[in-house]
């Protein structure tokens, strides 16, 4: 122990080590078996049913390799992500494949500083310093890399300073990475701007920080529709991105007919439906629906599913969401009660908000309205989606999209996250509850504009920020489109995806699309309008391109 830091962190250490890193210990070789977040994981796995998620293999590959094959290289990685996605069950599943493969045990250390016997000394100035500075002292070995993981760093108030001042002192330096994760996004900015320039070589390379969302529906067919559809899926795709944005780009008009001849295009999704859209449509309407992207109610879906309908414990919409939502406000400063207020609000996965969010927060001053919205935004449950309203906030000549907040939307981000906070504001407690939920028609049509529109945000290569997605409403309240997104390409060429969600139980009004996408192309430079459905139908018009959701979800 260092001279200079006080006796109980000597104590602090010991207890991390033994509660939190049981492979310290040479006789606990099955330490992950006993490991609630991979118990379940590992159940998972053996039944199939377990994809690691892609952040797993962009990790392994642009970070942990890195370290492994140059001693001298050093970075600090941001991880931000909601509550239950398996943040912290995908970095312990790499410690366990990592140390299988015969790498050091002793090189990992993690640190949840969401547990009582840190939060309770974290009021004290410097202590987290002093405490990974003890830890690095105590177990960094010449030759050795030493991973640290500082889990849900969002509860410690000022955990960027302490990083920077370790980074500055030089005890973060060759041969040690740290990775911090948090569940809420309110001091990301401050953090950053705290950190600039001392990311380190492996931090700066994937720009200090990754967003680990919520499984796509994509992640979820891989797991559940085996290697079989892996391997073609990916066989189809190639092994990069490309193809999936040129599909896009096809769609939205912004590849030439030329382009779509040349890649075959028409003849791949063609391959795409007749092989797996039966399989594609039950997993989105019979399982994704009910699951979103959580795990856990993933392979409780499959499991129930497999012996008889989908059951799914209500605890993984109360306790994995809803009650950490709540409870963690405190944290933050914030009320319960007025969060389960506003959370009571939300009737809708997809809504019409007004500017200054009256709709969700009528009885909060100003002030406060903005802290319990920052609150909610963080989480990453949430979007608020500025409005398209005039021709003149798209610039095609100087590339650029000026949206507006006059008349802003809210996207629930996640199926779950929606079943969850509707039915737990309201008092729910069963799954019949759920179920029932989602036999009301409205509910499914909403839910499946959310899922489209949000699933906007994982455009592969490009990963389209916040800031340039949107929707577009005319001045007299039509809505056009459910989803609008802009970015450009490699030529510096502002493309424009225009997307309208239609679930019914018929056909749609074709008429309705052709005269959408005619003012769309006239008023807002919009080439093709995307219009997915829950039918297997593929049309591509000069103006229009009807395809399936399903089709549309495997490109992002």
């Amino acid at each position: 122990m260092s001279a200079n830091n006080p006796p109980e962190i000597e104590g602090v250490i010991k207890s991390i080590i033994k509660n939190q890193n049981p492979w310290h210990d040479p006789a606990n070789r099955d330490w992950y078996l006993k490991d609630g977040a991979l118990r379940e994981l590992m159940d998972a796995d053996n039944e199939g049913l377990y994809e690691s998620p892609k952040i797993y293999y962009f990790l392994k590959e642009r970070f942990f390799r890195p370290l492994y094959s140059n001693n001298r290289v050093y970075g600090v990685l941001i991880i931000r992500g909601p509550r239950r996605i398996g943040k912290t069950s995908t970095l312990k599943y790499m410690i366990k494949d990592y140390i299988q493969r015969g790498y050091t045990p002793d090189s990992f250390i993690y640190l949840s500083l969401d547990s009582d016997e840190l939060l309770r000394e974290f009021d004290r100035k410097r202590y987290l310093r002093e405490l990974v500075d003890e830890i690095i002292k105590r177990f960094k070995k010449e030759n050795k890399p030493l991973i640290i993981i500082l889990d849900e760093v969002t509860f410690y108030k000022g955990w960027a300073r302490a990083i920077k001042n370790l980074i500055d002192s030089g005890s973060i330096g060759p041969g040690i990475a740290l990775i911090a994760t948090g569940s809420y996004s309110l001091d990301l900015s401050s953090a950053k701007r705290e950190l600039a320039g001392r990311f380190g070589p492996l931090g700066e390379r994937l720009r200090g920080e990754q967003f680990f969302y919520p499984r796509r529906f994509i992640e979820m067919a891989e797991s559940i529709l085996g290697s079989k559809f892996q391997g073609s899926i990916r066989g189809m795709f190639g092994s990069g991105s490309g193809r999936r944005i040129g599909l896009m780009e096809y769609f939205s008009g912004f590849q030439t007919d030329t382009n779509g001849m040349f890649y075959n295009y028409k003849g791949f999704l063609d391959k795409i439906l007749q092989a797996y859209y039966d399989d594609l449509h039950n997993l989105f309407e019979n399982i994704y629906l009910y699951t979103g992207g959580y795990p856990r109610s993933i392979y409780e879906a499959i499991k129930s599913q497999r012996t008889g309908e989908i059951n799914i414990p209500f605890a993984r919409y109360s306790d994995d969401i809803f009650n950490l939502l709540v409870t963690d406000s405190i944290k933050f400063g914030l009320s319960e009660d007025i969060i389960k207020q506003i959370l009571s609000t939300v009737n809708s996965p997809s809504m019409r908000l007004s500017s200054s969010y009256d709709t969700l927060t009528q009885n909060l001053r100003k002030d406060d309205m903005g802290k319990y919205i920052s609150y909610l935004e963080a989480s990453g449950l949430f979007s608020f989606l500025p409005n398209i309203s005039s021709p003149t906030q798209i610039d095609l000549d100087s590339a650029c999209v000026t949206p507006r907040k006059d008349r802003l939307k809210l996207i629930v981000n996640d199926p779950a996250a929606f079943i969850s906070i509707y039915l737990c504001s309201r008092g729910a407690t069963t799954f019949n509850q759920v179920k029932k939920l989602l036999s009301d028609e409205r509910v499914r049509e909403h839910l499946f504009e959310a899922v489209i529109v949000s699933h906007l945000r994982y455009m592969p290569l490009i990963r389209i920020a916040p800031e340039n997605r949107g929707y577009i409403i005319t001045e007299d309240e039509e809505e056009l489109v459910d989803g609008f997104a802009w970015y450009l390409d490699r030529s510096n060429r502002l493309v424009l995806l225009a997307v309208e969600a239609k679930y019914t139980q018929r056909g749609i009004d074709i008429g309705d699309i052709k005269r959408k996408a005619r003012l769309l192309k006239e008023n807002f430079h919009v080439k093709r309008l995307i219009v997915t459905t829950n039918h297997k139908t593929l049309e591509i018009e000069e103006d229009y391109a009807v395809i399936p959701a399903e089709i549309f979800l495997l490109l992002m």
